[in-house]
């Protein structure tokens, strides 16, 4: 049966027995759970429903809610402790600690001023909770808590109650219960049904595992309920999960199952954990997450654009397989990922938001704030799953003025300040003159070229909020091609560079990805390579003849004469430096000028 949760989680009874009593006293009927008052009327859920969209309070979400409590009845308030708890009736002792809810409710109730009965569905075994859920549920709580007064608002109108409960599986109700707003992103509507119904639907409370185990057992199912799974209704996911049960509990001879523990975990690819570290809502990942803020950084051709697209795979997914591209490309069609490139001209007013015209029935034209890049994929990630992350791409992120491009929003940037955060800042911006916060599952993820413009140089408020991952030349991903050692000569290439100017400087291995010839190789080093150098020195020849090994196997020197009348011998030399027009093979050999820095013909001392 699903209430089974994993060995060890003894304690589940007690938070069933309290899911139980809230069914029957609240849901059902209009009572308390800790007093004897009718809290859970219709009238006092839709006040309370009413005050939480009430944005003007600020501060962090207990603040908020005493603020936006003040002027209520003291039922309002003793009805807003009691929808915390079963908000924090889910979440594992290792989210949050029993004493904390408990407090927490203590506080609410407080408002109106009588003091917290005694209860058993207040005591710690009640309050140990299911499983962790995702960062976002613990951090904007306010969310969730308002769709479940969505639900109580819709249920205690609903002339069908009785049939509604009485059906053995519930997916009547099910279905009743999706056609709330926001049924498809809030992680507590998972926690409504287990608790409603713990024998019949799954304690996971996150969409995507759901529907990852179904994609994954799909062939087990009759086939005549087999689902297409991307576009399966969640209620359709929910009963598939439910026949998959039944026939893994028939297959075992045992009902102590669950889909996060051997034997069942591993089949379909969760790594069996204890529940301390186990994270119901889809968001697996341990301390060893992606920051959200991270700029990858190294000279050119260093593969900045692959390994961006696999940190977007990752961050996303959790893990990247083969088809990194083609993973990259559907998450951008998903919109959950945004990909932008900085330049000189790029301004705050298409980054974040600017007026733009807008012509009217009449003659003329008014001026309206128009969403920029940031703001598009901010709303798409505030309005998805909270465990749903979203990356925006910031490529050549230090060509243009970063402090002016952000402007105020550079104080949003900080984990701590995102929001739901423990320090969440809100920002008024100038055109639309709207609040504006950066949602928790927002990635931001930069790539700078080294060779443009050194970290060092970088605004100190930008380079404090951003983590830098360096992407430096890997010559071990090279082999020999057409009898060159490629690995040998990028080595000493890039030996070179960094003794005349510095690491920033380098050449990257991805020019050489992929070439099958010498003659590909020899395109490289005229139309890519040497260019390159001579704009890293400027135009310096001699030292980029010298990156090449001192010798004319790449680049000829010639004299050139003087002009008449300055043929006296007293004026400058000058030379002209000439790419040659094909390149021998012994220019590359690992004895030639290029790789040894040697003539061919000299002697080891």
């Amino acid at each position: 049966m699903a209430r089974w949760i994993g060995p060890e989680h003894d304690h589940i009874d007690a938070v069933l027995a309290a899911a139980d009593a809230w069914r029957d006293k609240c849901f059902l009927a209009d009572s308390s759970l800790f007093g004897k008052e009718n809290l859970w009327t219709p009238d006092n859920i839709q006040k309370l429903k009413h005050l939480l969209r009430d944005d003007r309070v600020k501060g962090g979400f207990l603040d908020r809610l005493e603020g936006q409590l003040k002027t209520v009845s003291s039922q309002v308030k003793k009805l807003a402790a009691e929808s915390l708890w079963f908000v924090y009736l889910f979440p594992h002792h290792g989210a949050m600690k029993p004493e904390t809810k408990r407090d927490n409710i203590k506080r609410v109730w407080e408002l109106s001023e009588s003091p917290l009965p005694d209860s058993d569905h207040l005591n710690e075994r009640a309050l140990m909770g299911v499983a962790k859920p995702g960062p976002a549920y613990m951090t904007r709580p306010d969310r969730e808590l308002g769709f479940l007064l969505k639900v109580l608002d819709r249920w205690k109108s609903e002339p069908q109650q009785s049939e509604l409960m009485a059906k053995d599986p519930p997916w009547r109700f099910v279905e009743w219960l999706d056609e709330t707003d926001d049924s498809d992103w809030r992680q507590i509507r998972h926690a409504i049904l287990y608790f409603l119904f713990p024998i019949n639907l799954e304690r996971s409370i996150s969409f995507l595992h759901k529907r990852r185990i179904v994609e994954v057992f799909g062939d087990r199912l009759p086939e005549e309920i087999r689902p297409e799974i991307q576009d399966l209704p969640m209620v359709d996911v929910d009963r598939a999960l439910y026949e998959l049960r039944k026939g893994f509990e028939e297959e075992h001879g045992k009902k102590e199952l669950d889909f996060y523990y051997p034997p069942l975990a591993e089949l379909w690819g969760w790594p069996p954990s204890d529940s301390q570290n186990t994270d119901l809502s889809g968001d697996s990942r341990s301390a060893e997450a992606p920051a959200l803020n991270t700029i990858l950084y190294g000279p050119p051709g260093t593969g900045k654009t692959y390994a961006t697209a696999r940190r977007c795979v990752e961050i996303c997914d959790g893990k990247a397989e083969e088809d990194v591209r083609g993973r990259y490309d559907a998450l951008v069609e998903e919109g959950r990922v945004e990909f932008v490139t900085f330049h000189q001209s790029y301004g705050y007013e298409e980054f974040v938001e600017g007026l733009r015209p807008e012509t009217g029935e009449g003659a003329g034209f008014r001026l309206v704030a128009k969403d920029g890049v940031l703001k598009r994929i901010a709303g798409r990630a505030r309005s998805s799953e909270a465990s749903l992350p979203h990356v925006l791409v910031i490529d050549e992120i230090n060509r243009a003025n970063v402090s002016k491009v952000l402007g105020e929003l550079v104080t949003l940037l900080e984990e701590d300040k995102r929001e739901g955060a423990e320090n969440e800042t809100a920002v008024t911006l100038p055109y639309s003159g709207e609040p504006f916060t950066l949602p928790a599952n927002l990635h931001v993820l930069g790539t700078m070229n080294t060779a443009d413009r050194s970290i060092a140089l970088l605004d100190t408020a930008l380079r404090r909020r951003f983590e830098f991952d360096e992407v430096p030349p890997d010559p071990d991903l090279l082999t020999s091609v057409g009898g060159i050692d490629l690995p040998a000569m990028l080595r000493a290439i890039n030996e070179r560079l960094e003794w005349l100017l510095d690491r920033d400087h380098l050449i990257g291995h991805a020019w050489f990805m992929g070439v099958e010839t010498k003659a590909d190789v020899d395109h490289i080093m005229r139309r890519k390579i040497i260019p390159l150098i001579a704009e890293y020195f400027h135009d310096d020849w001699n030292k980029v003849r010298a990156v090449l090994g001192g010798g004319d196997d790449f680049v000829w020197e010639e004299r050139l004469d003087p002009p008449p009348g300055l043929d006296d011998g007293t004026g400058e030399e000058r030379y002209r430096w000439t790419v040659q027009a094909s390149f021998k093979a012994r220019a590359y050999d690992r004895d030639g000028r290029l790789v040894s820095g040697k003539a061919p013909d000299a002697k080891p001392e």
